[in-house]
């Protein structure tokens, strides 16, 4: 077997956050006057909380002295989300058990910050299903940096080379193939049409059709 690791992004691949974080993302800028309609917010979907108000504070033009406070607004907002309606996204436990029960280990690398893991991993009773978890939160740069990842390859002890990874954004699948590792993407229904997926290993609907067939294929 040419992979002997496998490593999960979080947000919109194993839980269905996406929406969560655009409501609080949403309701925080409305305070600030500013209308983030659902086609803004997508074009900076796989950013840190810290790098999509950036991006945002400086186009409006809000004060920066705001940013830290905003951020932890959004975050917490999203916690209190999750725990009240969060969900998994469909196949989850499923390819989990397939890729341990072959001997994989699991990792998890995410731009969320840990207190946004923790409360997953309570939720969703998934505690114990990963070796290594790391947070993009306090690293000098977020995916598309590949350092993320690089970092829970080095913990799972695997080389970059060897680890296969899953993700659902833009932004995280440039950060695999920055790191030299192989990508499966699963895009929102309403983007898996476009051409820029075509930068992944595979391209899948959801990670229900992640199977042993598709493993071996690569």
């Amino acid at each position: 077997m040419k992979f002997s690791a496998a490593i999960f992004d979080m947000d919109g691949l194993l839980i269905d956050s996406e929406p969560l974080w655009y409501e609080a993302a949403r309701e925080v800028m409305t305070d600030l006057g500013v209308d983030l309609d659902e086609a803004a917010y997508a074009t900076t979907v796989g950013l840190r909380t810290k790098e999509f108000l950036e991006h945002w504070f400086s186009i409006f033009n809000i004060d920066s002295s705001l940013l830290q406070a905003t951020d932890d607004d959004i975050t917490q907002r999203v916690i209190r989300k999750f725990r009240e309606k969060g969900s998994l996204m469909p196949g989850v436990r499923e390819v989990l058990e397939l890729l341990s029960g072959m001997g994989f280990r699991i990792g998890l690398a995410t731009s969320s910050p840990r207190s946004l893991i923790d409360a997953m991993l309570e939720t969703t009773g998934l505690q114990g299903q990963f070796e290594a978890i790391t947070s993009a939160e306090h690293l000098p740069y977020g995916k598309p940096h590949p350092q993320v990842y690089l970092d829970c390859a080095d913990i799972l002890g695997v080389p970059p080379y060897n680890c296969i990874c899953f993700e659902d954004s833009f932004n995280g699948m440039i950060a695999v193939k920055a790191a030299r590792m192989k990508c499966v993407v699963i895009p929102a229904p309403d983007t898996i049409h476009r051409s820029v997926w075509e930068t992944a290993d595979k391209k899948l609907p959801s990670l229900t059709d992640f199977t042993e067939d598709v493993l071996m294929s690569f």
